[in-house]
Parts: structure tokens; sequence; C-alpha cells
């Protein structure tokens, strides 16, 4: 699919969605919700606009990063909501009342011509969808969820001039070729979410044996450890950094701004070359996980879930 033919295609549309990426989540989180929402508003034909301003990942918005593949508008807080709409429906069923139901009507009824992030984010993110097949000829979409969203990643995933040639300096220092195993190992504040996995249940998910070399994106350099002293004979490559333990959002987030850039920029080119890989190993209830899992989803192995999920 071209941005060419995505443009045509959405601009097409009359009902139009303002929305709006980087409020607070983390990158994948954010990035994956945008990605869903795009084939929401695809599915019922309403022209997804993307909001200019600043971001939690980039001062200067997604252009900050990439390249633009939609038209733009300014930012302003009429162009999204904020709903804890999880605690509102815990509300709802531990209470048996509706009483929350009011916080949760932004998902559930998008109405008028212009509608805010809020209104298609809780739709695309049903779990039915992940069910459904998809059909959007003009796009050369006709499969599953993964299948689609695969499609609008090639449309959203191209960085700037900038950013591109950061990413290729960080690839070029890896210097990794030929086949390899790509292992995302999320340690860090996942654990507050999920379980974290040993090393070793990776390796236990490793379908070619003669391969013997792995590339190792993580969140706690004692990973990229772990994956050493198991296997002595392997190389391993990574851009982690030898005293990066413990991740947590929040401490990234009050970092200097180079800082983060800097981090970003390093899982940007971490995942292309997880995605690049001849098969890739990681958690589906991670967000980088889910990404992978869209973006090339016949490389793909769980170590939590037999198979992609869409996730919260």
């Amino acid at each position: 699919m071209t941005v060419d033919a995505y443009q045509l295609l959405n601009k097409s549309f009359r009902k139009e969605v303002v929305y709006k990426i980087g409020m607070s989540a983390g990158f994948f989180s954010e990035y994956n919700s945008m990605i869903l929402s795009m084939l929401y508003s695809l599915e019922h034909k309403i022209r997804f606009k993307l909001c200019s301003g600043p971001t939690n990942f980039h001062p200067e918005g997604w252009n900050g990063f990439f390249l633009p593949f939609c038209e733009q508008v300014e930012d302003s807080s009429g162009h999204y909501k904020t709903c804890d709409w999880k605690y509102a429906l815990k509300q709802m069923v531990r209470d048996g009342r509706f009483s929350a139901y009011k916080s949760l009507l932004p998902y559930l009824s998008p109405t008028g011509k212009e509608l805010k992030t809020q209104e298609v984010f809780g739709r695309s993110r049903d779990p039915h969808r992940a069910k459904k097949k998809y059909y959007i000829p003009e796009l050369g979409i006709n499969g599953n969820i993964q299948e689609a969203c695969s499609k609008l990643i090639e449309t959203t995933w191209r960085y700037n001039e900038k950013t591109q040639k950061s990413i290729d300096g960080l690839k070029a220092s890896v210097n990794i070729s030929g086949n390899y195993i790509g292992f995302h190992i999320r340690w860090g504040d996942k654990s507050i979410e999920h379980k974290p996995y040993p090393a070793e249940a990776y390796f236990a998910k490793v379908a070619d044996t003669e391969t013997k070399k792995t590339f190792v994106a993580s969140d706690d350099y004692r990973a990229v450890d772990a994956v050493r002293r198991l296997r002595p004979g392997w190389e391993v490559y990574t851009l982690e950094r030898e005293d990066e333990r413990d991740f947590s959002y929040a401490g990234f987030l009050h970092q200097p701004e180079e800082a983060r850039q800097e981090q970003l920029l390093r899982l940007f080119a971490s995942v292309d070359l997880l995605s690049q890989s001849q098969q890739f190993i990681g958690t589906y209830s991670s967000n980088l996980g889910m990404y992978v899992g869209m973006r090339n989803a016949k490389i793909c192995t769980g170590v939590d879930y037999d198979s992609w999920r869409l996730n919260w």
C-alpha cells in the first residue's frame, strides 16, 4: 500500500476523527492504538486526521521522528477527551449499577461529523475485531487484523531524514547479517502487568537449532548477560547499554529530553532489527511484541501466549 493510495481513500470520507497520539502511554502502546484506530476509521469510512501538537515522545509531535501520512491539524484540547473507562467499567461490574455509564459514552457511541480520539479508540480495540476479516481493496487489504495492520504500518512507519540517518548509524554499529534470532525480553516495570519470563523460556521457543546468532532487545541489560551465559557459543548482538537496569516508564519520562530521544532512537533501530530476524521471540502481552506481530506476523513466536492477541 502506498501513502498516496491511503491519502486518496482517506480524503474521500466525509465524517472525520482528529486523533491525538502521544498523550500518556509508552510509545508502542500509543502507536499500536493509532494503527488500530486507523483501521477502524477505514472500515467505517471516517477520515483520519492527526493532531500536530507536541507528544510525550517528541516535542515536535509525529513529524519529529516520522514522515506525515495524513492531514494534520493544530493541537487543541477539544480534539480528545480523557476518560478512565477501565475504572468506570470495573465500578459498573462491582456495584451492579450503571452509574458509570456516562464515563463510557465516548467509547460506545461515536456521533457527529467530527469525532474525538477516544470515540474511535475504544471501539477500535474491541476484542471481537481480532476475529474479523478485513477487505479494503483500494489499499490491498484482504485478511485478518494482523495482515490489515501490517499495511498501515507500511504507510506510517517511515522515518524522516534526520531519524533515518540516526537509525542507519545505529543498525550499522550492530553489524549483524545473515540469519539470526530476535529476542525481546521485557522485564522492568512490565512485571506490574504480566509475569516476566526468564531467558531460558525464550531459548525453549527457538525453532532453528542451526542458528547460533541472536539480536537481543530488552529494558534490562541483565537479560543480555543471561543470554550470553546460557549460550556461550552464540554471537549475541544488542543496542542496550550495560548501565540500563530496572526500567520504569515513569523514570523514563523524568529524564532530560535529549536522553529520551536517544533511547527512543535505539528502540526504533532495535525494533527494525527484530522485525528483520528469521524468528522473533517475545511476549505478545507487551506492546512491542504486539507491534512486531502486526508488522511481520510470519516470524513471530510468543513466550506468554501461543498466538498474537489484541491486548490493552
